[in-house]
Parts: C-alpha cells; sequence; structure tokens
C-alpha cells in the first residue's frame, strides 16, 4: 500500500475515495506541511488539486522536483495545453477528469503498477550502489596494503577475506577500517583489522 499527500482548499471526498483503494491518504490544506512530508521521504504519491483561482501549477511542478514522489495535478477548470505540457515535461501526472470515476480508478491503478516498477528499479539501484562502494572500498584498501605493507595484489585479497570471515565482518567493513588506519596513522604498518 502507499501514501499519497493530497493537497486541496476544498473538500475532495471523491478523491479521498479513490486513493483510498490505493493506500492511505493524508489530507493536508497547507503546501508546507506537504512539502516537509515530501522531502522526507513520507509519501509515495502527491496529489496537488487546482485552487479555484488557477493557481497550483507551480506548486505541483516544486513537489516533483523535491521529491520522489509521483505527482498528479488535478484541474478544476480547463488547463491551457501550454500549462499541461509545462507540467508534464516537469514530471508531473495530469488527470484530465475527475467526473469519470472508472476512468480515475483506472488512472490511480496505473500510476499504483508504475510505482511498484519505479519503486524495485530504486531499491536495485540502492544495491548496485552499495556493491560498487564496496568494490571501491575494497580495491583502495587492497591499493593501500600493496603499497604500504608490500603485498602482492592476491596477499592483499586474500588478506581482506581472511579478516572478514576470521571476524565475522563484511569485505567492506575490513576494507573501511585499513582505509581508516592508515588516513588515522599517516605511513604505519600498523593496521586495526
Amino acid at each position: 500500500m502507499y501514501t499519497t499527500v493530497l493537497v486541496s482548499e476544498a473538500n475532495r471526498e471523491r478523491l479521498n475515495r479513490l486513493l483510498g483503494k490505493v493506500g492511505t491518504v493524508l489530507t493536508l490544506s497547507s503546501e508546507e506541511e506537504c512539502l516537509g512530508v515530501l522531502t522526507r521521504g513520507g509519501a509515495d504519491f502527491a496529489v496537488v488539486v487546482q485552487h479555484e483561482d488557477g493557481r497550483g501549477v507551480e506548486f505541483a511542478l516544486k513537489c516533483a522536483a523535491l521529491s520522489d514522489a509521483t505527482v498528479v495535478f488535478v484541474p478544476v477548470c480547463a488547463l491551457p495545453k501550454a500549462l499541461s505540457d509545462k507540467l508534464v515535461r516537469g514530471g508531473v501526472c495530469v488527470l484530465a477528469s475527475v467526473e469519470d470515476e472508472a476512468a480515475c480508478e483506472t488512472f490511480f491503478g496505473q500510476l499504483a503498477a508504475v510505482r511498484a516498477v519505479y519503486g524495485a528499479l530504486m531499491r536495485e539501484n540502492a544495491g548496485l550502489r552499495r556493491k560498487v562502494l564496496e568494490a571501491q572500498a575494497v580495491g583502495r584498501a587492497k591499493c593501500l596494503l600493496v603499497e604500504r605493507r608490500k603485498m602482492t595484489e592476491q596477499a592483499a585479497h586474500r588478506f581482506i577475506e581472511k579478516t572478514a570471515m576470521d571476524n565475522r565482518l563484511t569485505r567492506y567493513a575490513v576494507a573501511k577500517d585499513i582505509i581508516r588506519g592508515y588516513e588515522r596513522k599517516g605511513t604505519s604498518d600498523n593496521i586495526g583489522a
């Protein structure tokens, strides 16, 4: 289930009901509250309902720029094509109308499906970033061992692997310890690992 922030000046019961099918709905009246929730990563979706006077486009764009949430703009009056295009270029989805409940339900269902794929990609990306950081740290630690302890690359690799196994640590933790040891002690051969 997802968390949705609904920003609307008016009571939007139909939207609350539709969004409730996707997950939890936080109805916030203040744009500052919404931005606070979004920048803390507290919502998957942000639904910005256009103000009666036409305002809301810039706020929707700001929400999209400052968060990873999927932002949906709901116009209450006819939206000029130029504004609609501006929203789409800024990464904001535009809901054509809230009058057709079946179409809205399909729209939010599709957004939830896209969000699920996006979440899986973000988790995979985070995992790959961790692996890259680990590989960089292990590579740097091996270089330090080769340079400072005059080990061969294979010996440095075995040293990191064995230290990790013997101490029930990850290779990343051992590598970080080696790097910190040399940074702290300058050219010293004493390594804390």
